[in-house]
């Protein structure tokens, strides 16, 4: 009767740990100076979020907004199912911020339909794209946008998904070196490739997809993910990558070791 108790207390603690690791949003913090910068724009990284918009500790706009960005960077993935969409929209909705960016992931091309992934027609991908226009998010396909802050000049600019070899560059290089600050954005890390070999230079490259790898062990990640890094690496002496663990879930409905994050930047701009 004692082990029967004991096993159970276990498997019961077990479950409650793997709930609070899925279901406990964290909030990753970091700093990028870029020169001796007296202001900082404070940029939000939502990613992956398969429709998942309630949390333990909150809801994701109440999350988002208790940060009280200056800009949300949507790097893809925001349903797994078409049926999830609405939920997701209206939550969006919620998020008090005045420059809100996205990037299309894989799942804004395909989704489940019962348990079978299936590719969306061009209509249904372009009504998610029109649902992100219609609440005022810029959605970024190849294409970039421009922040004044504080006299300053922050381009951002978004790829298409390069898993399909979407990704173009349409702004030129000379664009892109009058800025005080370059933010580009993409869903799959793969896009590294792509801006390594056209040479182009950036401040915050911000990525998702992995999920972290979704299970971990003793910090490393388990299966197709394991040669990504996770979090923020400088990639020389002005650059860094970062590549979110996301929100959501595919697949396995569960975390292991990767709790869903959001990621938090102040970058600092000379002013």
């Amino acid at each position: 009767m004692t082990i029967f108790i004991t096993i159970t207390i276990l498997a019961f603690a077990f479950i409650v740990s793997i709930v609070y690791q899925t279901l406990w949003v964290k909030c990753s913090y970091h700093r990028i100076g870029l020169g001796k910068s007296k202001s900082s724009l404070k940029v939000v990284q939502l990613s992956d979020l398969h429709g998942r918009i309630r949390f333990i500790n909150g809801s994701l706009s109440s999350l988002v907004n208790r940060i009280n960005p200056d800009c949300v960077m949507i790097t893809g993935d925001l349903a797994s199912k078409k049926g999830q969409l609405e939920g997701v929209l209206n939550e969006i909705a919620r998020i008090n911020c005045p420059n809100l960016y996205f990037v299309p992931g894989n799942y804004e091309r395909e989704g489940l339909d019962g348990f079978q992934k299936r590719v969306y027609s061009a209509s249904e991908y372009n009504f998610i794209i029109q649902s992100l226009q219609g609440l005022n998010v810029a959605v970024l396909e190849n294409s970039g946008s421009t922040i004044e802050w504080n006299g300053k000049k922050c381009l951002v600019y978004g790829f298409d998904n390069s898993i399909y070899g979407n990704e173009r560059l349409t702004w030129s290089k000379e664009d892109m070196a009058s800025a005080d600050c370059v933010i580009m954005l993409a869903h799959s890390p793969s896009i590294l490739t792509f801006i390594e070999n056209k040479q182009l230079t950036y401040d915050l490259l911000l990525a998702g997809h992995t999920h972290g790898g979704q299970i971990r062990l003793l910090n490393k990640t388990i299966g197709a993910y394991k040669g990504c890094h996770v979090g923020l690496k400088q990639t020389n002496k002005r650059s860094h990558f970062y590549i979110n663990r996301g929100l959501g879930t595919v697949k396995i409905p569960l975390r292991v070791a990767c709790f869903p994050e959001i990621a938090v930047f102040e970058i600092g701009i000379c002013t």
